[in-house]
């Protein structure tokens, strides 16, 4: 549909999850915009709907209910433009329900071309099935294969979406390419016409036309530019666009009833991770600073991040709390899950509650077990998925100390998992406990899970988004000191005085791998003075430095987060369980 934009004051918002599709009314309330109502309603993606736009219909009815404002007319269409009988401006969608883009990776070797391909892949909806690779040290899990036969054998048998061929620099390997991309074209050419998967290549530029030779006509050829011109210069963009645009037109336009959702929307509709990531662009742009974004959803986890204005993001759609928990034990051992719980549970459990959440994957906890089980879960999670961003990181000013994050002015936490935790110091100690900050943080909470939805706003409204994220969007929980250091266990890793506005003051000695909450209410600020210890840096480069910081009152008010970084997990079982329940009545749960 075409309109002009600049008349708009009132945006419908579609966010189309795996598990839940909600519907946002965004409007004018007065001289600001703001968000009005929310409904949401069970996805009806899969059977025995089959239908994205039955759930659509359902949690637009439910918003209009709520509003007792006419959204769709007696055919089941939208209402657009807003008239005074009801309706609304315009209408926006993302949607993260779709399967992802399935691929097969072939490459030379693991920690050059296949590691830069694996992190562009890794910024949208895909997964990586088999890897094809002259470098036998993986350690990833995927079946490797280095022969002809294998590369054949292996394509037949998992019949991807799509296979990318990297490898060599622009002038560098030749032979290792041209044999695989042989054997991806045997392979192809023996596959039914409408299985036959394209081929992405993105390896050494000069052999270009010798691939599209040795494909010809047994399978679509397309050649980007090189992932790895030269080994110390990385080029993702080209394959990340190409992956992106295979991804929309295999995967999203093909979920059933996106035609219907597409004419609905104003603009493109939009993954939701991509839009996520326009919304924590927008965070860093607004005051300049570093800005983390963490979703932990029901089919996938994602993370976006800006630091020193470089913007990145990771998308692991293997891992996500809804029908897919369970393969959270594909990648980590159990005890990696379980290091969390402050109870013992059995394999046996775990594994009973992790099907059943594969199976019913739109079920909440029930009980305290399953709460907390679900909790370290997305812990597992933000961790994998991290992985993938640290090496994107640039090694500025920011980036303090190696293995650990950058420093970050804000953090926001969102997804179901954070979202529903039906404590604010729950979705604190995930988001500490997975991420492990150093220095001074802000932490938000997405509640509403806004921030996607209105990184497609964006694109019809600008003023609008700006207005919703800044009044509804975030749940500030508060402010982060997480000091970076080592010692035993009890000795005092800072002292810290805090002036509150109104003229009281407070000062406190923090020991060594404790956690302390401050009351400070939200909308209030305080100077802080931190005096760490000479084996504890508080985030400003030089061990034992004190420094004086204006901290920002939240739900949480001030956390000092003394538990050392890494954050250290005893091995002995009993003392590990005694300590995550401390932790855990230490943030007010």
């Amino acid at each position: 549909m075409s309109q002009d934009f600049r008349t708009v004051e009132s945006i419908l918002a579609l966010d189309c999850g795996s598990t839940t599709t909600q519907a946002l009314l965004l409007d004018r309330v007065g001289k600001e915009y703001r968000l009005v109502a929310r409904a949401e309603a069970p996805s009806t993606l899969g059977i025995p709907w089959n239908n994205v736009m039955i759930s659509v219909r359902q949690a637009v009815s439910d918003l209009s209910q709520v509003m007792g404002w006419p959204l769709i007319d007696e055919r089941g269409q939208i209402i657009t433009p807003e008239h005074q009988l009801g309706g609304v401006d315009a209408v926006v969608a993302i949607t993260s329900g779709s399967e992802p883009l399935r691929v097969v990776l072939g490459g030379v070797m693991r920690d050059v071309s296949l590691a830069s391909a694996r992190r562009a892949l890794a910024t949208t909806y895909t997964t990586i099935e088999g890897l094809v690779s002259l470098d036998r040290a993986d350690g990833d899990g995927h079946e490797l294969n280095y022969d002809l036969q294998g590369q054949v054998r292996l394509i037949h048998e998992l019949v991807p979406d799509a296979i990318v061929l990297v490898g060599g620099i622009d002038g560098g390997t030749e032979r290792p390419i041209l044999r695989s991309a042989e054997a991806m074209a045997l392979a192809c050419s023996t596959l039914p016409q409408n299985n036959c998967p394209p081929i992405i290549y993105a390896g050494n530029a000069d052999l270009r036309p010798q691939v599209a030779q040795v494909v010809g006509s047994e399978a679509s050829l397309r050649a980007v530019e090189n992932v790895r011109p030269s080994l110390d210069l990385e080029n993702l963009g080209p394959l990340q666009a190409e992956v992106e645009e295979l991804y929309r037109n295999r995967k999203l336009e093909r979920l059933p009833g996106f035609g219907t959702l597409a004419a609905w929307s104003s603009v493109q509709v939009l993954p939701a991770a991509k839009a996520f990531a326009y919304s924590v662009q927008y965070l860093a742009r607004l005051d300049g600073i570093n800005v983390l974004g963490v979703d932990v959803g029901g089919g996938s986890t994602t993370l976006a991040s800006a630091v020193e204005g470089q913007f990145h993001l990771a998308v692991r759609s293997d891992l996500g709390l809804g029908c897919s928990a369970g393969r959270i034990l594909d990648h980590i051992a159990m005890e990696m899950v379980t290091r969390w719980l402050p109870f013992e549970m059995e394999p046996e459990e775990v594994l009973n509650l992790l099907s059943n959440k594969s199976l019913h994957c739109r079920t909440v906890p029930q009980t305290r077990r399953e709460l907390l089980l679900e909790q370290a879960v997305a812990r597992e999670m933000l961790r994998l998925t991290l992985d993938e961003l640290k090496p994107r990181w640039p090694k500025g000013s920011s980036y303090l100390y190696p293995g650990l994050l950058p420093k970050f002015h804000l953090m926001v936490g969102g997804g179901g998992a954070l979202a529903n935790a039906p404590h604010y110091g729950q979705a604190a100690l995930v988001l500490l406990d997975a991420l492990q900050p150093v220095g001074v943080s802000g932490l938000a909470l997405d509640k509403a899970r806004l921030l996607g939805p209105l990184g497609s706003a964006a694109m019809v409204q600008p003023a609008l988004a700006a207005q919703v994220m800044e009044r509804d969007a975030l749940l500030n929980l508060g402010t982060v000191v997480a000091p970076v250091g080592t010692a035993r266990e009890g000795d005092l890793a800072l002292t810290f005085k805090i002036d509150y506005d109104d003229g009281r003051s407070l000062r406190v000695e923090v020991p060594y791998g404790s956690l302390e909450v401050i009351p400070l209410a939200p909308g209030q600020t305080a100077d802080m003075e931190l005096r760490p210890t000479r084996r504890f840096d508080v985030g400003l480069g030089m061990r034992g430095q004190a420094g004086t910081t204006k901290v920002e009152g939240g739900l949480m008010g001030i956390i000092i987060d003394a538990r050392g970084r890494p954050v250290a997990i005893p091995d002995d079982l009993d003392e590990r369980r005694e300590k995550m329940q401390r932790w855990l009545w230490d943030v007010g749960s």
